[in-house]
């Protein structure tokens, strides 16, 4: 039976439509004349399935690895992402993701792609410039912290007080630049593909209590407190430590900073449906709705943040996804917001 035509056909974006279990229901004529595909050969098909199918393959597999991780930890709101092609010019794909259940009918995603090879190409220079400059800016810095560590250690001598209280500042200050060095480090290797981790099977559990004792001195001094709080038994995933330590710090950090005095943050680690969830929660003022989706963008400062780089959640939702797992944010005005990522656990536990 032919297919019939529809206006949907003639829009700019690539158009796909599937079921709750990802398979195609429908495809737009934009999207298979980008594919060059016919819908007969994609309709029914489980999308990943579907994308084996594609004369135009991706020799990047980039968008495979999104659509892989998308099924494996479906979004429960909408998501979006910029992925790299190469077809073979390499080109840039702005994928949104709608999961969606109309009335009367069953659920299922709306998946929609856009040419973003323009905004892709500069976000790339962009990356180029700042990973230059963090490597040039990191050494000079590393050089000045340690000359003024020496200072202060008295190694030119007793200093007077008010010269002590200075490079104190100075100390700071260059300790916080360092941080974002590392930050933009650590974002360009991510976008690079750069970034290595090193797996093995761990306790998310060990990386929660490292993280609260390397932040005890933060919660005593905007008296916080944190409580923790997990199933037993915690199934192991495959992690990297150190990158593990590295979300859950900054997530717990965030939210000590905009916990009121005499608070709690709460961390919860729970298993359930082949996965582990790491909650945090915090009880300050919450995040408008219409921020929500922008939290995890780079250089992102939403109003009345506390000082930062604007790096730490996109960074944190970054290594979360290179371990197959997924990131969210709930908040409610006036009572609190809640990061929570997900990890799949080793087949078997």
């Amino acid at each position: 039976m032919s297919r019939p035509e529809n206006i949907l056909d003639y829009s700019l974006r690539g158009i796909l439509v599937t079921d709750s279990d990802w398979r195609i229901r429908y495809a737009n004529g934009t999207l298979l004349r980008a594919v060059g595909c016919s819908a007969e050969n994609l309709l029914g098909e489980h999308l990943l399935l579907a994308a084996n199918k594609i004369p135009r393959q991706d020799s990047g597999s980039e968008l495979l690895h999104y659509l892989v991780r998308l099924t494996a930890s479906p979004p429960e709101r909408t998501e979006s992402k910029i992925v790299p092609l190469k077809l073979p010019e390499k080109k840039f794909l702005h994928v949104h993701v709608t999961p969606f259940c109309p009335p009367g009918s069953s659920p299922g995603y709306l998946l929609t792609f856009t040419d973003a090879t323009l905004e892709g190409e500069v976000d790339e220079m962009k990356s180029d410039f700042i990973s230059v400059a963090s490597h040039e800016m990191r050494t000079p810095m590393t050089s000045i912290k340690g000359s003024i560590e020496l200072l202060l250690g008295g190694y030119a001598g007793d200093l007077p007080a008010e010269a002590t209280e200075l490079l104190g500042i100075c100390l700071t200050a260059v300790d916080r630049l360092i941080r974002l060095i590392n930050d933009l480090l650590d974002i360009s290797k991510i976008e690079s593909g750069k970034m290595e981790l090193h797996l093995a099977r761990l306790n998310v559990t060990d990386c929660v209590r490292k993280s609260m004792r390397s932040l005890r001195s933060l919660a005593e001094a905007n008296k916080v407190s944190i409580d923790a709080v997990q199933d037993e038994p915690v199934p192991e995933v495959m992690g990297d430590r150190d990158r593990l330590e590295q979300v859950i710090t900054n997530l717990l950090s965030n939210a000590l900073k905009y916990s009121p005095p005499e608070k709690t943050v709460r961390i919860r680690v729970t298993a359930v449906n082949n996965v582990v969830r790491v909650a945090v929660s915090d009880q300050g003022q919450g995040i408008p709705g219409d921020q929500l989706q922008r939290v995890f963008d780079r250089f992102q400062q939403l109003a009345g943040a506390k000082k930062g780089t604007g790096l730490g959640l996109t960074i944190a939702r970054a290594l979360v996804e290179q371990h197959h797992g997924r990131i969210g944010v709930e908040s409610e005005l006036g009572r609190g917001t809640s990061f929570y990522f997900e990890l799949p656990t080793i087949s078997g536990d």
